[in-house]
């Protein structure tokens, strides 16, 4: 069997088309090479259904090998694929095209996709980019990808403690440009306990040996926004319509049945980067009260990072003053080699900077989920924190409620550790915040307390913000908070235009 197509691209493109091919009979392995100009990038998906309907492909063309396999397991299937038999019958090629990257490029856009598909590979054909050892999907669903052979509840490490980990990355999947082999070696490298791949708008069926826990999560993508999935057990059922409608005027319905997915099936959403340049969140009605998380710091190494990254800091605080319980995490969305720098930056984007901490009994995928949904998580560059936090002698983490029924004193400890000079510490509190006084305790170890005073029937909330000497991001603790409040903002765009008014009037921007 060999069979070949071509297709031209540009930015007048439907947003969906595709080829269906016969097999014969059946196959041991299907090759599929992919072709594309050198500077076409990652101008599509590409799709692949089975003589049953089932999906047994699905990738970001544009970057690995471009040579991919579909086998009998995952060690001979490539990323993306759902291993299994290769039954004979009519399969279907599907492209998505990946608006967002078309309009960006100069002038039509155009570029050429071929598609080769065959029972075996040339020669001299690259190797392909294969799943590795462990298989998540059993592709027994009903068309759909299925998550039926992940284990969350297996345990990677029995201590309690505070576990650094990753909640944005991405590998040759999408648009990222490592292997999940070499994206694991980095992981490690960084002293990373656990990493949750968020591919554009695909999923990961599988995943190499490693000590590192990986943890199944999605970047659904659309032109007016990324939001990140974090648990997910499955490929979300609006998928296929949004790559279908890429820069069309459907995506908001589409996202917005996501989201009702999403809470349906305990999935753990976040807003990405919602600031940041051209990529900045846009879907204004979003109501505030379906925000898990709020992505705080992203990839710091970025040209446009700095400014948006406060902006999405001051955004949260704004939040909270307004009594939403949203957490804040941090994501390196590192898309890069270890050797690539952007343009002025000092150090390589890399996955675990920023390092996100969650603390845990112990870790799981579904212990540290569930952490994470309590905000029991601080986000940090190039140090790690201990935090004791107390009141009344019990003992709280960074979200907790601490309940009070009559004046409460709130006793609050930190030390820093491995920054390299030392720290700016404050208590941001009600969105008032005041500096910690800190001693050196140790090699390039600072200490600090605060006392802080709850009252009751009202609402309080207050977190550590942590910054270099040069006021540049640190670290962020995620608040304590007692009492309640009404909200008085209810959608995304109601708090971006309060807080831009009040920022504006008090000409005092934290």
């Amino acid at each position: 069997m060999d069979k070949s197509f071509t297709f031209e691209i540009n930015k007048h493109t439907e947003p969906m088309f595709g080829e269906s091919f016969w097999i014969p009979q059946s196959l041991e392995r299907l090759y599929i090479e992919v072709g594309t100009e050198e500077d076409c990038g990652p101008a599509g998906y590409i799709i692949l259904k089975d003589e049953g309907g089932h999906i047994r492909l699905q990738k970001l063309i544009g970057y690995g090998s471009p040579l991919i396999c579909i086998g009998r397991g995952p060690c001979d299937t490539s990323i993306g694929g759902v291993p299994g038999s290769v039954g004979a019958g009519r399969w279907e090629l599907i492209i998505y095209i990946f608006t967002e990257y078309v309009k960006q490029r100069p002038g039509d856009g155009a570029c050429t996709l071929t598609v080769r598909l065959a029972d075996m590979a040339e020669g001299d054909a690259p190797r392909p980019d294969y799943t590795g050892r462990h298989c998540w999907v059993s592709g027994r669903g009903d068309g759909e990808l299925f998550h039926d052979m992940y284990d969350w509840n297996k345990v990677f490490r029995r201590e309690r403690r505070w576990y650094k980990g990753d909640f944005h990355t991405h590998t040759c999947l999408s648009d990222g440009r490592e292997t999940v082999e070499n994206a694991m070696k980095k992981a490690a490298d960084m002293d990373l306990d656990f990493y949750v791949p968020t591919e554009h708008n695909v999923i990961h069926t599988g995943w190499v040996e490693t000590e590192v826990m990986a943890v199944p999560g999605i970047e659904v993508t659309t032109e007016q926004g990324h939001c990140n999935l974090f648990g997910i057990d499955r490929m979300p059922e609006a998928l296929p319509r949004i790559l279908a409608h890429m820069g069309g005027t459907h995506t908001g319905a589409y996202m917005k049945e996501v989201w009702e997915e999403a809470r349906k099936r305990g999935w753990g959403i976040s807003i990405n980067h919602p600031f940041l340049h051209i990529w900045k969140w846009k879907y204004e009605e979003t109501p505030l009260g379906q925000i898990d998380f709020l992505e705080i710091v992203n990839d710091p190494t970025y040209t446009y990072a700095g400014k948006s990254n406060w902006k999405a800091i001051r955004f949260l605080d704004w939040l909270w003053q307004d009594g939403y319980k949203i957490y804040g995490i941090g994501g390196s969305d590192s898309h890069n080699l270890i050797t690539e720098y952007y343009e002025g930056a000092r150090e390589p984007s890399v996955a675990g900077d920023p390092g996100t901490y969650v603390f845990t009994e112990e870790l799981s995928p579904e212990n540290m989920l569930r952490a994470m949904k309590k905000g029991h998580v601080y986000v940090s560059r190039h140090c790690s924190l201990k935090l004791n936090i107390c009141a009344g002698g019990v003992s709280y983490l960074p979200g907790d409620e601490i309940v009070c029924e009559q004046h409460t004193e709130v006793r609050y400890c930190v030390k820093i550790t491995g920054l390299g000079e030392e720290p700016q510490v404050y208590m941001v509190m009600n969105r008032v915040r005041f500096r910690i006084e800190l001693v050196r305790s140790g090699p390039d170890v600072y200490e600090g307390e605060a006392q802080i005073g709850l009252e009751p029937d009202f609402w309080h909330w207050a977190r550590l913000d942590v910054r270099d000497s040069r006021g540049e991001f640190a670290a962020y603790v995620n608040p304590i908070y007692s009492g309640k409040k009404e909200h008085r903002l209810k959608t995304f765009k109601e708090a971006v235009h309060y807080m831009e008014e009040e920022e504006h009037d008090q000409g005092n921007i934290i």
